[in-house]
């Protein structure tokens, strides 16, 4: 239902680009908490369940994630249920331990060039 209502307002603001692109600049702060809120939510859980699987996967324990990452039994598995969000370097570590790039994690391209 809170997707539904995401992929709704997304289009909305999408269509309203799209016939009137000068408001294309539109300060993030008037965007509805809700709808952050709601982004928010739907991007860890899009990490979450990738990291999930990627360590079933590859057939890892959280104790060997642990030791090839360094991170905490603990963080990993807040992270994988959604409890805690990541920094940047805990990311890079855990798409080094699974050997796939950060931005494969994240769903978007990062042009390093």
């Amino acid at each position: 239902m809170a997707q539904d209502f995401l992929v709704r307002r997304i289009r909305e603001s999408v269509l309203r680009l799209t016939q009137n692109p000068e408001r294309s600049h539109e300060a993030f702060e008037s965007v509805d908490t809700p709808v952050r809120d709601s982004i928010r939510r739907l991007a860890r859980s899009r990490i979450s369940q990738i990291l999930q699987q990627l360590r079933a996967a590859n057939g890892l324990s959280y104790a060997q994630v642990q030791a090839n990452t360094g991170l905490s039994q603990q963080l990993i598995y807040d992270v994988e249920y959604g409890d805690r969000r990541l920094t940047l370097e805990e990311l890079q570590l855990l798409a080094d331990c699974y050997h796939v790039a950060v931005s494969d994690l994240l769903g978007i391209d990062i042009d390093t060039q």
